[in-house]
């Protein structure tokens, strides 16, 4: 069977970022991200010897009109759109527009997969000409599909679709994959691997690889449990390691993101990881995201060691009631402690904080600006309380009439503000965001710090792109 995965056009001719992490971050720094989701399908459709292509439209900047004529040429049996919350009102024109190009007696089926569908899979059917969605792990979910394509879609676990009456039926949830060794690697060779870079890594190519799936913390913002389970599950370590060498060796890729919320949240994982990229000698880049409480200084100086050079901590707020409200289980101690151990090992810091959690007010907003100056990490994002469809945030916004807007499209968290909190306005919100990081980056000590990091002129354009980007931004 022939099989198309997309990561689809904006029809507007806007280029849409993918969202970071499972959380729904995404940078404001113009970076463009693998889509390593897709990767992963389409390792497991061609072990099982059916014909898979990959179009990231975003990277290749493909247009509408191209991706027909492209769809036309390979004539895919089933199309599988990744979807994201902002992204979704798009993606369901560009199903529409490919289901009204296709000839009448086409039996070409179209569907989605992301964490938005995931979550609201009635309602993404019910607002778009989908035929089918694949809910929560997508890798063997898609596989039955291609395999019993002709067959009852209704035995078909981890499926919501349409019936032959237009009916929307949700099938039972798939388990979870307990091993996930038993993958394999994404198919990096059918993505345009040169084209994801990022200014970090001087504009180099850069690969993700997600070496675990699952949190175990309800932060209320966050939508990670609900879509990959609230257990931790670890790839070995002897598997990441050969993946990390097949991108070296293959693509002579040596910038790596390791995308997972739960990278030192086991210790001895993290150790023998580190340990086992210096025995084995791989040589590369890599960045990673933790928590404050989960790391300590010996641990820090390892993965130094091992080649990482910044990791991005979610602070979130300057004020414990809110960090406590949002259930996200940790200090302001423990982030002070961290920031300080993670610039002593040699690695450069990057906090994250959210602005309009309930509770938050004009003088908590200041407690968080003090709090990030006082940290003083390498780098800050203040974004903006999204809540995102199957995190608690939303629920608690719905009881409380908070939303101002139901258009997915709105669901960003720079310089777009969807709800307001008990004590300040959406505009409240997006003027402080903006308040924010200028008090952040508009300090002198910063200005200073970026300049004694410049080390050539391509160094020296970056830091002018990257100003000039937040003063036109905030």
């Amino acid at each position: 069977m022939k099989i198309l995965l997309l990561n689809p056009p904006h029809l507007s001719g806007t280029i849409y970022m993918k969202e970071l992490g499972r959380c729904g971050r995404k940078s404001i720094a113009g970076e463009l991200w693998p889509q390593t989701g897709l990767a992963y399908l389409a390792a497991v459709l061609l072990q099982s010897g059916h014909d898979c292509k990959i179009l990231d439209a975003m990277a290749e900047g493909i247009t509408i009109i191209e991706l027909q004529h492209q769809i036309n040429r390979f004539a895919p049996e089933l199309i599988v759109i990744h979807t994201t919350t902002p992204t979704f009102n798009n993606d369901a024109a560009v199903i529409e527009f490919i289901s009204k190009s296709q000839p009448q007696d086409s039996k070409l089926k179209l569907g989605f997969t992301g964490t938005h569908v995931t979550v609201l899979p009635y309602e993404s059917l019910a607002a778009s000409v989908a035929d089918f969605i694949l809910i929560g792990e997508a890798e063997y979910t898609l596989l039955e599909l291609a395999n019993e394509f002709n067959a009852d879609w209704s035995k078909i676990s981890g499926l919501a679709f349409r019936d032959k009456s237009g009916q929307i039926q949700i099938n039972s949830r798939r388990p979870l994959i307990s091993d996930l060794d038993t993958i394999p690697f994404p198919a990096r060779h059918l993505l345009p691997n040169q084209k994801y870079r990022m200014p970090f890594f001087d504009g180099e190519p850069f690969v993700t690889i997600i070496p675990s799936r699952g949190c175990p913390y309800q932060c209320t913002f966050c939508r990670a449990g609900a879509v990959w389970g609230e257990k931790i599950r670890l790839r070995s370590v002897q598997n990441v390691c050969d993946e990390i060498e097949l991108v070296i060796n293959q693509y002579n890729i040596r910038n790596i993101v390791f995308m997972t919320d739960a990278l030192t949240l086991k210790k001895s994982w993290t150790v023998e990881l580190c340990n086992m990229i210096q025995m084995r000698k791989l040589n590369f880049r890599w960045i990673g995201n933790s928590r404050v409480d989960t790391v300590d200084f010996e641990m820090l100086k390892l993965m130094h060691a091992a080649g990482c050079e910044l990791i991005s901590y979610g602070i979130e707020s300057g004020n414990q009631e809110i960090l406590d409200r949002a259930k996200k289980r940790i200090t302001l101690a423990q982030a002070e402690q961290a920031i300080r151990w993670t610039k002593e090992a040699g690695i450069l810091a990057f906090a994250y904080f959210i602005i309009g959690l309930p509770g938050e007010t004009w003088e908590t907003i200041d407690q968080s600006i003090s709090f990030a100056k006082k940290l003083d990490p390498d780098y800050v994002n203040f974004h903006i309380a999204t809540p995102f469809p199957g995190t608690e945030l939303y629920q608690i916004a719905k009881d409380n009439h908070w939303l101002i807007t139901d258009d997915w499209s709105q669901f960003e968290e720079e310089g777009s503000a969807v709800m307001r909190t008990e004590h300040l306005t959406a505009s409240d919100l997006i003027q402080a965001q903006k308040k924010a990081m200028r008090q952040f980056y508009f300090r002198p000590r910063q200005f200073g710090r970026e300049i004694m990091r410049i080390r050539n002129v391509k160094d020296l354009k970056k830091k002018i792109h990257a100003g000039l980007k937040v003063f036109s931004d905030f």
